[in-house]
This record gives structure tokens, C-alpha cells and sequence, in this order.
């Protein structure tokens, strides 16, 4: 019986070990397939692919982390997209369309809207500075299929650190939010104070979420923003992410049995 629930033990951890390897994988887009219409300075459209920022510094001088009053405005950290204008983006592993994601949740767009201060600076949410921009995705680079009701320059404003106190920083946090994890659709951070809006965030680092059943698609690899002409905006750009479901509570046993099995001195599963 014990050596039973060892190899199950083993087992596990050899899953739990297995999944975290997956959670590793790269959730940021990797290639720009092809852009048009980008407006200096912010002009590279290279700067929409890795991480969203979390720290924004420009050559100025100024800045700091990101928070939704505080948003990034590095020249080399943001696309900026000119009427008529787009960026085309691949992931190199498919965003999927997992209901067991936060939310329901596949795919976050992260631009640099903020929201203006109503107590500058001790950072109540007034109104939203959005740009939108036309969100399109798809599966093979061929057949797209346009999000409804998502601007990509919209809700959320990216949040870098979850333990920043001030609504425009300029030391860097200790505690990272996830940027993989979406924040409740449901929260409206109009109004609110900072310290609201990072509980309401829940660890989250923002970005505009999009369900992937709401185009019929079991997965994408591509995504596409663009600028209608005569939209009188320049929406921009700085990552986008494929959204990493929390562990489930049987992958935290299995990670807390291993944990203690180390502790004791033996391999997991001994």
C-alpha cells in the first residue's frame, strides 16, 4: 500500500514538474509578420513583441513603473499605429481557447491608456485616456476574424507592481504582477483609488482581454492591429500575451508533497 502511494506521489510530481515546464513556455508574441503607418518616435514595430513594460523609462529621463495612471511612453517600448495603419504579430506556441483560463480568457492586448487623475497625485481614477484599435486574430495568417467590443489600446492600464504605493512611482516594486493573468472583466476601476485598483487588478498586470470563443476559434497564432482612417487616434501598441491558467489545487498538493519529501531527504515518491 505505501509503496502504492509513493509511485502515485512520483507520479504526480513528475506531472507537477511537467506543467510547470508548459507554464515556462514563451506567452509573448515572437514575430512581426508585416506593419505599415507606424509615427515616430514610436516607430519600431519590434517593440510590440516580448513583455508588456513594467518599468518605463525614456531617454528623457523620467518615468518609472508602469500603473494605470503612469503609462509607458519609452520610444522603444511602445508602436505607435498611424491612420490606416496595422501591426501583425505570430506566436510561435498557439494561444488556445481554454474555458479553464481566468475568466475564460485566452489572449491579452497591452497598449499605454491610463486613466487621468482626479487628485494628482495621489491617484484617483478619472477619466480613461483609450485610442482603441481593431483587433483581428487568426489561425493560419490567412483567415481573420475581427474581435467585437476589445479595443487593443483600452481597459485594462498595465500595472508593473502590485505593492507600489504612489500613483506615479519612480522606484521599481518588489511584488511582479502576472502579466498572463487577465483582470476580472467585471471590475470598474472608475473612481477608485490606487490601492483599489490593485486589489481589484488581483495580481494581475491589466492588459484588454479577449475570449477566443467570441470568434469561434479553438486556437490563433496571429494577431492583428490596425487604425481605421479618419479614426483621428494613434492607438499603440506594447505586448501582447497568451493567458496561463493558475494551478489547480491537485497540482499545489502534488508540489507541497514533493516539497516535503525534499525536505525529509529522499526523492520524491521514497
Amino acid at each position: 500500500m505505501q509503496r502504492a502511494m509513493n509511485f502515485g506521489v512520483a507520479a504526480l510530481c513528475a506531472l507537477a514538474g511537467s506543467e510547470a515546464v508548459m507554464a515556462s513556455a514563451d506567452p509573448w508574441a515572437d514575430t512581426v509578420v508585416d506593419f505599415a503607418g507606424g509615427v515616430a518616435p514610436f516607430g519600431d514595430a519590434s517593440a510590440s513583441l516580448g513583455e508588456p513594460t513594467r518599468f518605463t523609462a525614456p531617454s528623457s529621463g523620467f518615468g518609472g513603473p508602469t500603473t494605470p495612471f503612469q503609462s509607458s511612453f519609452g520610444a522603444d517600448e511602445l508602436f505607435s499605429i498611424g491612420e490606416g495603419g496595422f501591426v501583425t504579430v505570430r506566436f510561435d506556441e498557439p494561444v488556445t481557447d481554454d474555458p479553464a483560463n481566468p475568466f475564460g480568457i485566452d489572449l491579452l492586448v497591452f497598449g499605454n491608456s491610463f486613466y487621468f487623475d482626479q487628485a494628482f497625485p495621489d491617484g484617483i481614477a478619472g477619466v480613461l485616456s483609450s485610442e482603441g484599435g481593431v483587433i483581428e486574430v487568426s489561425a493560419d495568417g490567412a483567415d481573420w476574424h475581427v474581435v467585437q467590443g476589445v479595443g487593443a489600446d483600452g481597459l485594462f492600464p498595465t500595472l508593473g507592481y502590485s505593492d507600489v504605493t504612489q500613483a506615479f512611482p519612480t522606484d521599481a516594486g518588489s511584488v511582479l504582477t502576472d502579466f498572463t493573468r487577465p483582470v476580472d472583466p467585471g471590475f470598474d476601476p472608475s473612481g477608485k483609488s490606487l490601492s483599489e485598483i490593485i486589489a481589484g487588478y488581483n495580481g494581475s498586470g491589466g492588459g484588454a482581454g479577449i475570449d477566443l470563443a467570441t470568434v469561434g476559434l479553438a486556437s490563433i497564432s496571429y494577431v492583428r492591429v490596425s487604425n481605421p482612417t479618419g479614426s483621428g487616434v494613434t492607438p499603440e501598441i506594447d505586448g501582447f500575451a497568451d493567458v496561463v491558467p493558475s494551478p489547480g489545487a491537485g497540482v499545489l498538493l502534488m508540489m507541497a508533497a514533493c516539497a516535503r519529501a525534499r525536505r525529509r531527504g529522499r526523492a520524491c515518491g521514497a
